[in-house]
């Protein structure tokens, strides 16, 4: 599962709140935080890996309320992406996208990401078609 955690130190853990669980048949085994959220008009985007049955790690996303991040207010429905070449399918882990770090730069959005365990990638997209896609999955719909 996936939680959210406050703390006025940095050294106590303070309260923790379950931010999202697995749901899907993608993430059947297995979810976890990934990457620093980023701010956007429509709320906190962050991305999150996911195992499922056949042990392949998906990435999927989750946009988070503005002024409450321990509330989610849309979550993929399904996978963002998954392993399909080769170097995310072959490696030290077979078949694993693992999210690693995020930039938005002009209107694109850079995902930076293990490849089985073995290599490094870069996956884009239009950060505005993610959050016309997010938000066409409302997590109370």
């Amino acid at each position: 599962a996936i939680w959210i955690s406050k703390s006025d130190d940095l050294l106590d853990r303070g309260s923790s709140t379950l931010l999202a669980k697995q749901e899907f048949d993608w993430e059947a085994n297995k979810i976890g935080a990934n990457t620093p959220p980023i701010r956007t008009p429509h709320g906190w985007l962050t991305l999150y890996h996911a195992v499922g049955t056949d042990k392949f790690y998906r990435i999927g996303a989750l946009l988070l309320d503005l002024k409450d991040p321990s509330k989610v207010l849309c979550r993929t429905r399904d996978w963002l992406m998954q392993p399909e070449e080769a170097y995310e399918i072959d490696g030290f882990y077979r078949g694993c996208v693992f999210p690693c770090g995020k930039v938005v730069i002009g209107d694109t959005l850079f995902v930076y990401y293990g490849g089985a365990d073995k290599f490094v990638g870069v996956a884009t997209c239009r950060l505005d078609d993610l959050l016309h896609y997010l938000l066409s999955c409302p997590v109370n719909a």
